[in-house]
């Protein structure tokens, strides 16, 4: 038996949230879109926006001050944003894809859609942040084109935007990784499958010495596969992370405090054993990462789901937040590198005013801009779809 349901498309973007949300006659076991998942990532690019406003005050403030300590706190906690947003981007995937594996010619359309409205922003943002920078070094930018290419290969035009060759990177796998997926064993023990990967990665770095780690899709597997597995059995797996939300709390405080606190001292204490280091890291590192984009969903749902009026009213202006994500993730630095630039030395006495003005500012410019351009035919090309 059919019924008419809401279903979410395949064009689907993980950080902007948008869709080509159609009204159609489904089979019910097709997907639904997530409403909450807005929500989730409303809070992720708010963390984002937080870590990149409060960078220049770490390096600001003298270590072992209040001031330092406060900012090192929140700068290094939000840390775990970026990943939310591939876990994020994971469970939306798999959650939809899943359906339509059988499907002939979906593989196609995937690449198409998801490629192409990824990459044109990346390539157009990279541009636009290279230009400005070398106007404001006193650069011609057109003379440094091979700077630009360069830069535009490694995703280093811009601090932000390295994420985006990792997106590309997950798209490219996405099809493969979800095709053995059908593989029972494979299906059964999928997040024991991405933490030997992780892992598998982290020994040959300490072998080969990769560069720019943080660039490269297989540092994020733990957090791609667990996404992987909600999306798969999302409505059973939502069920068991709530049943198991303090052994997660419990997780995010112990591997944070580790994270947070304990770096300089378990590298210098196990200086002579790299590997024993680079294991405890690991460890706590994801441990915290991972329980952290868990109870993020978790916390989502419960807020999203929930039946209290002005809770409701506060949802809908942070889903507005989340549905334009995508672009307030491109824009934001952009805002924030002309604060600087302005007005750094006009807040130099209330430095801790001008960082929170700063974080408000860049939030709100790049979110108004963004609704702006997503109403737009062209929009696409600057916030993607």
């Amino acid at each position: 038996m059919k019924h008419r349901i809401w279903i979410a498309a395949g064009n689907y973007h993980p950080i902007s949230g948008t869709s080509e949300v159609i009204f159609m006659n489904q089979p019910v076991n097709r997907p639904r879109r997530i409403e909450y998942l807005d929500l989730y990532r409303a809070f992720a690019i708010m963390a984002v926006v937080a870590i990149h406003a409060t960078s220049t005050a770490v390096a600001h403030y003298p270590k072992h001050t209040l001031d330092h300590d406060v900012y090192y706190f929140w700068n290094t906690f939000l840390q775990f944003a970026v990943p939310a947003f591939l876990f994020l981007s994971s469970l939306v995937l798999f959650y939809n894809y899943s359906s339509k594996v059988n499907e002939k010619g979906w593989m196609l359309a995937f690449y198409k859609k998801r490629l192409f409205n990824v990459f044109v922003p990346y390539v157009v943002w990279s541009l636009i942040y290279f230009a400005i920078k070398q106007l404001l070094a006193g650069k011609e930018p057109l003379t440094h084109s091979v700077q630009f290419a360069k830069q535009l290969v490694m995703g280093t035009a811009h601090t932000h935007l390295y994420f985006f060759l990792i997106i590309l990177q997950f798209y490219i796998v996405f099809p493969w990784l979800l095709s053995i997926t059908r593989h029972r064993l494979f299906n059964r023990y999928l997040p024991l499958f991405f933490i030997a990967g992780q892992a598998i990665f982290y020994a040959l770095h300490l072998q080969f010495h990769f560069e720019r780690t943080g660039s490269l899709l297989p540092s994020y597997l733990i957090v791609i596969g667990f996404g992987a597995w909600v999306g798969l059995n999302f409505e059973w797996a939502l069920k068991k992370l709530y049943t198991h939300r303090y052994v997660l709390i419990a997780a995010l405080l112990g591997g944070g405090a580790i994270f947070i606190y304990g770096n300089a001292y378990i590298k210098t204490a196990f200086a002579a054993y790299p590997v024993i280091t680079y294991t405890v890291l690991f460890l706590f590192r994801n441990l915290f990462t991972l329980s952290a984009c868990l109870l993020l969903l978790i916390f989502s749902e419960r807020i999203g789901t929930g039946k209290h009026t002005e809770v409701r009213k506060a949802t809908r202006i942070l889903d507005s937040l989340g549905t334009v994500a995508f672009g307030v993730f491109l824009m934001h630095p952009l805002v924030l590198l002309f604060w600087r630039r302005e007005f750094t030395d006009d807040l130099a006495r209330h430095f801790s005013v001008g960082i929170i003005l700063s974080y408000i500012v860049a939030l709100l410019i790049s979110w108004i801009c963004a609704t702006g351009l997503r109403r737009m035919k062209w929009g696409w090309v600057l916030i993607g779809r």
